[in-house]
């Protein structure tokens, strides 16, 4: 991990454990909203914070035999026993901060209903932008259901591009609504998935980090938020800079449910985006695991279908949206590089090509009458993809084994 901005802050402040104790600290006040200037965070601390709401709570649910059937319903029914622990974490997920606004996120919601292809593609490049945080590839190798080809390849990916989909809808991200539920039951996958990790002895990067900690997931903002708008635009999507910023304002309060605090997200477009490319550029280190899970990503895409099956149209697609243009938290890196995405010249030429000549029709999503048509019928649309995909079967957001081990029991 970069050291650079680490700097000589962090030593003034004194020892890390002290330092990581009080942000903790800070971390179990629901909805805390408690700023800094990106260049006070401290960003080392912060790596190694998990998420103590929801720990406190799956222990408890632990401890009660409570891990069977819906965690959520299970959770729910803590908090009307009166449980801390459910109370706590709860008014953490229904506490909307200073910076919410319902109207910009409607704003980004309905661009991202008018531009199926570049929300289909998304993943293409998210998904692999995430493993420049060895930590990150590190979890999604041991979890295994991305990696090697030996997990439920595209069951796993239809049930993270349900949550991409859902969030397009802003009144249902609302605390107690359908989309906002599913998120909370991601939180809670999360979590089970850190302690499983813990429990098995097996976490090697302790003195970097936690598992899917603070850090992790206040830096999943801009990757989701706002490069996926960079995305749409490159599949020709038209984007006005309220509706990125309604786009960005989601996947504010999406990693807010998600349980990173306040002080990791920022209170402006502005603040959020130094906060990013600090937290980026405080992550990014090249690994082995990253670059074959970016590769899994490319060959899932493949077998399932994208671009008539074409390998190289796939590798070219994710080395066009990965590249220094589309990734501005890094500049001066190349993700591709680090990512172990080749050159596929041709292909490229290609994508490039379909690029350019898509602008042509997205044209038409100027008028009020198509983008009418997309707001009553573009959620239904990217919803049923998804239902077909999955077979029927919702997402159910469950434990994940880590190592051969469940975590939800």
């Amino acid at each position: 991990m970069s050291t650079a901005l680490t700097s000589d802050k962090s030593a003034l402040r004194g020892p890390l454990s002290e330092r990581v104790t009080e942000l903790t600290a800070l971390a179990r006040i629901p909805g805390a909203e408690v700023y800094l200037a990106p260049d006070e965070v401290d960003y080392e601390a912060w790596s190694h914070v998990g998420d103590p709401l929801a720990e406190d709570l799956i222990e408890l649910m632990r401890e009660r035999k409570m891990m069977g059937g819906d965690l959520y319903v299970n959770a729910r029914k803590l908090e009307v026993d009166g449980a801390e622990e459910a109370i706590a974490f709860f008014q953490d997920v229904e506490t909307l901060p200073s910076w919410f606004d319902l109207d910009a996120m409607r704003a980004g919601g309905s661009m991202g209903r008018r531009n199926l292809l570049g929300m289909n593609i998304g993943t293409h490049s998210a998904l692999p932008f995430t493993y420049i945080d060895p930590a990150t590839s590190e979890v999604m190798s041991s979890t295994g259901r991305l990696s090697g080809g030996k997990g439920d390849y595209r069951r796993r990916m239809l049930e993270t591009v349900a949550g991409f989909v859902g969030a397009l809808d802003a009144d249902g991200m609302l605390p107690g609504g359908e989309r906002w539920i599913l998120w909370v039951r991601i939180r809670l996958l999360h979590t089970m998935i850190r302690l499983g990790i813990h429990r098995s002895g097996q976490w090697e990067r302790r003195d970097e980090g936690a598992p899917i900690g603070q850090l992790a997931t206040a830096a999943c903002t801009y990757i989701f938020g706002q490069h996926r708008v960079n995305v749409i635009e490159f599949a020709g999507g038209v984007v006005s800079q309220e509706e990125r910023d309604g786009f960005a304002l989601m996947w504010r309060w999406v990693s807010r449910i998600q349980g990173a605090n306040n002080q990791l997200l920022g209170r402006t477009h502005a603040e959020e985006f130094e906060l990013q490319s600090r937290q980026h550029q405080y992550l990014y280190e090249p690994c082995v695991k990253g670059a074959e899970l970016t590769e899994n990503v490319i060959a899932g895409a493949t077998q399932m279908g994208y671009f008539g099956g074409s390998r190289a149209l796939n590798q070219a697609l994710s080395r066009h949206l990965l590249a220094p243009r589309m990734t501005a938290t890094l500049p001066g890196r190349d993700v591709r590089e680090c990512l172990g995405v080749e050159p596929v010249p041709v292909a490229e030429a290609v994508v490039r090509a379909a690029s350019i000549l898509l602008r042509i029709p997205n044209q038409l999503t100027r008028l009020k009458v198509v983008r009418n048509y997309f707001d009553k019928n573009g959620q239904k649309i990217l919803d049923r993809a998804i239902e077909r995909g999955l077979n029927g079967v919702k997402p159910q957001y469950r434990g994940t084994p880590v190592h051969g081990r469940p975590t939800d029991q």
